[in-house]
């Protein structure tokens, strides 16, 4: 090893600076060209999986080991990564296996069988695989990053009055920026309540990882009250977003703002009424009748006198009435009627439009005619009443420049290499094979000649120098007695003097 390491430093010694500096120039492009390649040869890792717990970290982790496909782990041991070729076949391969788990376990817990397991134990796995399966399914949600289910099922009992209801309780860990909205939370708790036998959703409790209740029995009222003001915002977006497309077709994007406010009665009525009303041209409906018909008819005749007092004192004289005829008649008629009845139950439902007031805003300065069009134009697509107490607002100002134009384009980040570095690696080899090639070829140019250089290049060699017919001068007789002595210890010493002649070279 010595010996070789002394022959480099011997050739490299021998070399002259041209050529060490092209030779240095050629190591490193070729070194850069093995960078190069190794990056171009080295696979692409993908992720695999991400935001894993450290026990379905270590899990996927054993599994590949197991299946020999290389990964690299990122992020604290969160983040498994394979090569970008592999990323689908093992994400389905592991799928298929159960890997990962999520941290909890699901049905598969049946999977196996236990002997002298007992009616408890059997129901507590239930229960455990019940809370995995509802924790899996809830973490489908786009805004969900992480969820857990805790659920109570109270025992059975005989007696109705004794037994109680399910409840449960889900902790929600959301991902950055996300919100959920009060559909969301109520589908989640419709989705738990729906999944557990004898749960309602009202039994339902989710909070967020900052403890914010979302779901709660005790916030029925205020879950009201929320869905209203959503409710009253929806609509007012519904007829903002309208009014800006239709105006935006005109006055071109960006050039139109509405605002709108709505007032909703969400007040539940409902009123009954019984209305009676004849039929038949006011005769009625006869349900039964009742006729009576009564005549007498006879001659009578009646005794002489009138009992009494009168007719049995002497001296008193009575009138006789004598014979008479009776006639007697009676005629009753009883009709019963059915009534006719109305039953009339009208129930207005809450979210009734009882207010409107409508602002737009247009970019520029448009005459009276313009603006009264525009307004006739609002009235018309948002239905306003006038009459019922409505209002609508239409200017025109010239708008605020925006800070961008648009011609600002948001720069892109870069994605694997970048070009410049392509860039600069191939302008580098194209630098030291340019150099290596002029230090191989070149020849190097003597320089111009002065005099007594001149005069000195006249002596070199075996001949005699020609002298020239003028009278040297002292520096010209000096350098020829140089060349002679040159001359001279060449002819003695030839060995001497060419490693002499090798060692200038070698400094040039």
């Amino acid at each position: 090893m010595n010996n070789v390491l002394e022959s480099i430093k011997q050739t490299w010694g021998k070399l002259s600076r041209p050529m060490q500096i092209g030779v240095g120039v050629f190591v490193l492009g070729v070194f850069l060209s093995l960078v190069l390649l190794a990056l171009l040869s080295r696979p692409s890792y993908q992720v695999l999986f991400s935001g894993l717990s450290p026990e379905d970290a270590g899990a996927v982790v054993a599994a590949l080991q197991e299946r020999g496909t290389p990964y690299q782990l990122t992020d604290g041991g969160t983040t498994v990564m394979v090569p970008e070729e592999a990323v689908f076949e093992t994400r389905i391969a592991l799928a298929t296996s159960g890997v990962p788990t999520g941290g909890v376990v699901g049905f598969e817990i049946f999977n196996t069988t236990r002997l002298g397991e007992t009616e408890a134990d059997r129901q507590l796995r239930f229960q455990w695989a019940l809370q995995g399966e509802l924790t899996r399914t809830i973490r489908q949600i786009n805004e969900v990053a992480d969820a857990r289910v805790h659920i109570v099922l109270p025992r059975r009992s005989l007696f109705v009055q004794e037994s109680q209801p399910a409840t449960a309780s889900v902790l929600l860990q959301l991902r950055p920026g996300a919100q959920l909205s009060r559909n969301q939370v109520r589908a989640i708790a419709n989705l738990v309540a729906s999944s557990v036998e004898g749960l309602s959703p009202d039994n339902v409790t989710i909070v967020d990882s900052k403890g914010t209740v979302l779901n709660s029995p005790d916030f029925g009222e205020l879950g009201q009250v929320a869905d209203r003001f959503e409710m009253k915002w929806r609509y007012e977006q519904q007829l903002e977003n309208s009014i800006v497309a239709m105006l935006e077709r005109v006055f071109g994007f960006g050039n139109v703002v509405s605002r709108v406010n709505a007032q909703l009665d969400f007040s539940r009525m409902e009123q009954y009424s019984e209305t009676y009303s004849p039929v038949q041209r006011g005769e009625g409906l006869a349900r039964s009748t009742q006729t009576f018909d009564e005549t007498y008819r006879g001659v009578t005749t009646t005794a002489g006198g009138v009992p009494g007092v009168d007719s049995n004192i002497p001296g008193y004289v009575f009138a006789d009435q004598g014979e008479g005829t009776t006639e007697w008649e009676r005629h009753e008629s009883v009709t019963n009627y059915e009534l006719n009845r109305t039953e009339t139950w009208l129930t207005t439902m809450p979210g009734e439009v009882t207010n409107l007031a409508v602002s737009v805003w247009i970019n520029g300065d448009l005459d009276p005619a313009q603006l009264a069009a525009v307004e006739e134009s609002v009235i018309r697509a948002t239905g306003l009443d006038l009459n019922r107490g409505d209002s609508i607002y239409v200017a025109s100002v010239p708008f605020e420049v925006m800070p961008f134009s648009d011609e600002f384009v948001i720069p892109e980040a870069p994605r694997g290499i970048p070009f410049y570095f392509w860039l600069v690696g191939a302008a580098v080899l194209l630098l030291g094979a340019v150099l290596l090639i002029r230090v191989l070829t070149s020849k190097r140019a003597v320089p111009e000649e002065a005099p007594v250089a001149a005069a000195l290049d006249v002596v070199v060699g075996d001949e005699e120098p020609e002298l020239p017919e003028r009278e040297l001068t002292p520096e010209e007789q000096e350098l020829v007695n140089i060349r002679k002595q040159i001359q001279k210890l060449a002819k003695e010493k030839p060995e001497e003097v060419a490693m002499i002649m090798r060692t200038w070279l070698a400094e040039d």
